[in-house]
């Protein structure tokens, strides 16, 4: 059974597009090219239902518990707090805020100074200090909570933001990791499995080019993908077509460039007899592709011929 809280990540707009591209329909788009289309493969929105629907479809599906600041940081960075938007005035605070947001355990006081003010000696510990400062001081405001409130907390000489007043996609997001790979039963890894795609809005810290973010950013990308593509696998036999509708928005949202995803959603349309659907997806591949200056592997072509047969 799919969790209805993230039931809202694959919707039937895929499906319809495909319908279409089985039936060869050239639907006229007023103002636009087939250029202009969605990454998706070319699925647009059809009046304001499937607008709505879309919207949908790339929403975060995350929703703060009560009391808490609404931290999204996979994707462009986003603080809020009771609906209200968030904002640091320096960058300290805003860079100790993104860094402590990636570890529920917290970092180290060396490690937070080596990593974001390195060879500044005695001015790194200052600039610490101020960030920490800046960030209660605003949090506080954003919350109307008493002064004495800490939202950085120190605990066994390390920093990190306080749990009781912070809920944060990323955590959310490792811990429904951990529970798809321990979860016994399948609805269970399934279910967690759909609240990882759903909470993945974009690379982590997206805008971020900081040289500590990459391996962070570069690691839950590959979760996502593993996501994809073990959610695609779990239901391809009892609803391939959900399973289509998961793949479409990996290529989208996750990794426009895997040829493994694209691969396995080409095997599951060949399944379906959609030949039409193959020959699109793989134009798509290698449209992609050539975006890094590369091209289909030998086996991804062979899939191909293989399918479209």
């Amino acid at each position: 059974m799919i969790d209805p809280a993230v039931e809202g990540f694959v919707a039937g707009d895929c499906r319809a597009e495909e319908a279409k591209v089985e039936a060869e329909v050239d639907v006229s788009r007023s103002g636009s090219t087939e250029g202009d289309a969605d990454k998706m493969g070319g699925v647009e929105p059809e009046g304001a239902a499937a607008a709505s629907s879309s919207a949908a479809l790339m929403a975060s599906g995350f929703v703060a518990a009560a009391g808490k600041a609404k931290a999204e940081v996979l994707g462009v960075p986003r603080l809020s707090y009771g609906g209200a938007e968030v904002s640091f005035g320096r960058a300290e605070a805003s860079d100790l805020f993104a860094l402590l947001s990636t570890s529920r355990e917290g970092v180290s006081t060396e490690g937070i100074i080596d990593t974001l003010w390195p060879g500044d000696g005695e001015r790194g510990g200052r600039l610490l200090e101020s960030a920490v400062r800046q960030l209660n001081q605003v949090m506080r405001q954003a919350s109307g909570l008493a002064v004495g409130v800490k939202f950085v907390v120190k605990a066994r000489q390390r920093r990190q933001l306080a749990a009781a007043y912070f809920d944060v996609d990323y955590w959310r997001f490792e811990d429904a990791f951990v529970r798809a790979g321990t979860a016994k039963e399948e609805p269970a890894r399934v279910a967690a499995l759909h609240e990882m795609l759903a909470l993945y809005r974009g690379p982590l810290l997206a805008g971020r080019d900081d040289l500590w973010v990459l391996p962070l950013r570069q690691a839950a990308q590959r979760q996502a993908v593993d996501a994809a593509e073990r959610l695609a696998e779990l239901v391809r036999v009892s609803d391939p077509d959900r399973a289509l509708d998961v793949l479409r928005l990996a290529v989208e949202r996750i990794d426009p460039h895997s040829e493994m995803l694209w691969c396995l959603l080409m095997s599951i349309q060949g399944e379906l007899g959609r030949q039409l659907a193959v020959r699109r997806s793989f134009e798509l591949l290698r449209e992609r592709l050539a975006e890094i200056d590369a091209v289909p592997s030998a086996h991804a072509r062979q899939m191909y011929v293989r399918l479209v047969r």
